[in-house]
């Protein structure tokens, strides 16, 4: 498992995932996207308890949703 606490209101730089995961919002509301060039409007809204799996090799940007603390954990799944 690894706690992601860094979340900006900037988009993140890429993370290549080598495994699947589940990623789950355990603070706040961050957005997910995997486009290679994101625009600030891009990505999937991921509010606290939300989760979503994600595929090995996907290519993964996050970042917060507004001006409070978000918190993102990422789970191997198998």
């Amino acid at each position: 498992m690894a706690l992601i606490t860094d979340a900006a209101t900037g988009w993140s730089s890429p993370i290549t995932l080598t495994t699947d995961e589940i990623w789950q919002t355990r603070k706040g509301s961050v957005f997910l996207t995997t486009t290679a060039t994101p625009d600030p409007d891009d990505g999937i809204q991921l509010n606290e308890g939300n989760a979503v799996q994600l595929a090995s090799g996907a290519t993964v940007r996050y970042r917060k949703a507004g001006p409070a603390a978000a918190w993102v954990v990422r789970e191997t799944v198998g």
